[in-house]
């Protein structure tokens, strides 16, 4: 299996989901769709718009 076939991948929009740590809790989602879920969790969430916002900062060296 390559790396490419091991990365999960959202199921709205296909792009890569990514690992963060939002105040203390360990949550997996997509940076695109805004959605979030901690590990084992079906419950599914949105960060804030702040939250999201400095989360794509941090991603993208404020480019935007």
């Amino acid at each position: 299996m390559t790396d490419e076939e091991q990365i999960v991948r959202c199921h709205n929009c296909k792009q890569a989901l990514i690992e963060i740590d939002n105040r203390g809790e360990r949550l997996t989602g997509c940076l695109t769709c805004n959605l979030w879920a901690a590990a084992g969790s079906k419950r599914w969430k949105r960060l804030s718009e702040t939250d999201l916002r400095a989360l794509h900062l941090l991603r993208h060296g404020g480019e935007h």
